[in-house]
């Protein structure tokens, strides 16, 4: 109060006008909508070969992650990258959903992929992971806040009962097979369950925790995935994964 000790009532009944007219249009905080929790039959879906005026083919899978910008897909590596030193391809579309030529979510077109470049330059199956950002074609607002994200749950461990999701080639839709992971070497994961077929690289390995499902492997790694349809693989989720996310989500 040092400053209006003996100032005339004008100033003070000023001051406090001012006051109060200031306060007035100050705008209340406001929390960000909330993201919808993500569900296996809006935050998996099929990637294709072309833009949305154009789909052509799936011919792989994917999933949205939670992230703080909500355009992140995770992917298997060998399906945006060749590994032979070219770059990773971009341009082609994920169709969250997607079922019997139905786009449920819309369509988004991949901006750009974030891929190991241990994994771009000879395609070493231990780091076949991919984030793509996505960017709506059809629809608006980050693909997050329209299917919901799942967490990653980097350095899993084994032993999870999971549900493994994915589009094969020839199908409409995609399937669900069940199975308990299994280490088989330090950098990759195995999964008994038969029917993961080409197409299904990419899609998720979800388990169960308190708060929803949560993504502890993607078909893909060893064999691209598993030469026989019997097993399948994933690259293990050490992580220094989380560096190439937020290396995504950062670009």
């Amino acid at each position: 109060m040092r400053g209006l000790r003996g100032a005339p009532a004008v100033l003070l009944v000023a001051c406090v006008a001012a006051c109060v007219a200031g306060c007035a249009t100050s705008p209340p905080a406001t929390a960000p909508p909330a993201r919808p929790t993500p569900t296996e039959a809006a935050a998996v879906g099929a990637l294709f070969d072309g833009p949305a005026t154009d789909l052509g083919d799936h011919y792989c899978s994917g999933s949205v992650v939670d992230s703080p910008a909500g355009a992140l897909v995770l992917t298997a590596a060998h399906c945006v990258a060749a590994g032979d030193g070219t770059p990773a391809r971009t341009g082609m579309s994920f169709v969250p959903g997607y079922h019997d030529g139905v786009r449920p979510h819309g369509v988004w077109t991949v901006a750009s992929a974030a891929v190991d470049p241990q994994f771009l330059a000879d395609g070493d199956p231990d780091f076949d992971v991919a984030f793509l950002t996505v960017q709506p074609a059809e629809g608006a607002g980050p693909v997050q806040d329209v299917t919901g994200g799942f967490p990653i749950a980097f350095d899993p461990g084994a032993g999870d009962d999971v549900r493994a999701i994915g589009y094969p080639d020839e199908d409409a839709g995609p399937i669900v097979r069940s199975g308990v992971t299994q280490r088989f070497s330090p950098t990759q994961l195995v999964l008994p369950a038969p029917g993961l077929e080409d197409g299904t690289s990419g899609g998720p390995w979800l388990r169960a925790s308190p708060d929803g499902p949560e993504i502890v492997g993607l078909t893909g790694g060893y064999e691209q995935g598993g030469y026989s349809f019997d097993t399948s693989y994933s690259t293990y989720l050490a992580g220094s994964f989380a560096a190439l996310r937020d290396q995504a989500a950062q670009g």
